[in-house]
C-alpha cells in the first residue's frame, strides 16, 4: 500500500450516482464522508485531494457500509471497521464510543450521551463532538438528538430526519 507521508490514503466508492470517500490509516478509518452527488463533493468532505488513493476490497466495503447505513440496513453496523481515533482528546473519545453503543431504532439526548460518557452536565460539548464526527455514519451522531427535537446535523436536519425515519427511530 502506496501512503502519503502522513500515513493516510483515501479510498473511494461510486455507487450508483452517489460517492463515498474515507481515508485510512494503518490504524483504521481516520474520515468518511456521507454519500455525495459528486466525487469532488465526497473527497472534499475528507479533506482527501493530496492523499494518494489505494482500491482494496476491505477499505470499499467499509465504504460500502456507510451506504448502507445511509439506506437503513439494520446490521450494517455490524460490520463496523477499527476507528483511527488519532486527533481527537481522551473526552471527545468517550463520546464517540458511547455513541458506537446508541442501538439501531433508538435516538439518545446530548446530556444521556454526555452522562454516559462519564462527563455529565456536557450536553453542549456532546453536541460540538457530533459536529466535528469524522465517522459519521459509522458513528451514529445522527441518533444523538436535542431533548427539544433533532438538534443539528452536518449533513442537514433532513438526512438526519430520513436516517431516522429509516430506522424506525421517529414516525415518518
Amino acid at each position: 500500500m502506496s501512503e502519503s507521508m502522513s500515513g493516510k490514503v483515501i479510498s473511494i466508492l461510486h455507487h450508483g450516482d452517489e460517492y463515498v470517500a474515507g481515508v485510512f490509516t494503518s490504524k483504521g478509518l481516520y474520515a468518511t464522508s456521507l454519500p455525495r452527488s459528486s466525487l469532488d463533493d465526497a473527497i472534499e468532505a475528507v479533506g482527501g485531494f493530496d492523499l494518494p488513493e489505494v482500491r482494496n476490497d476491505e477499505y470499499l466495503r467499509i465504504l460500502y457500509t456507510v451506504i448502507e447505513i445511509c439506506n437503513g440496513v439494520r446490521d450494517a453496523e455490524k460490520k463496523r471497521p477499527s476507528l483511527d481515533f488519532s486527533d481527537l482528546t481522551p473526552k471527545q473519545i468517550a463520546v464517540l464510543k458511547t455513541t458506537l453503543n446508541i442501538p439501531y431504532g433508538s435516538a439518545w439526548t446530548y446530556g444521556l450521551v454526555a452522562q454516559k460518557s462519564g462527563l455529565p452536565g456536557a450536553a453542549r460539548f456532546v453536541g460540538n463532538v457530533m459536529a466535528i464526527n469524522r465517522f459519521a455514519p459509522i458513528v451514529p451522531c445522527h441518533r444523538v438528538v436535542s431533548t427539544t427535537g433533532l438538534g443539528g446535523y452536518t449533513g442537514g436536519l433532513d438526512l438526519k430526519e430520513s436516517l431516522l425515519s429509516k430506522e424506525g427511530a421517529i414516525a415518518d
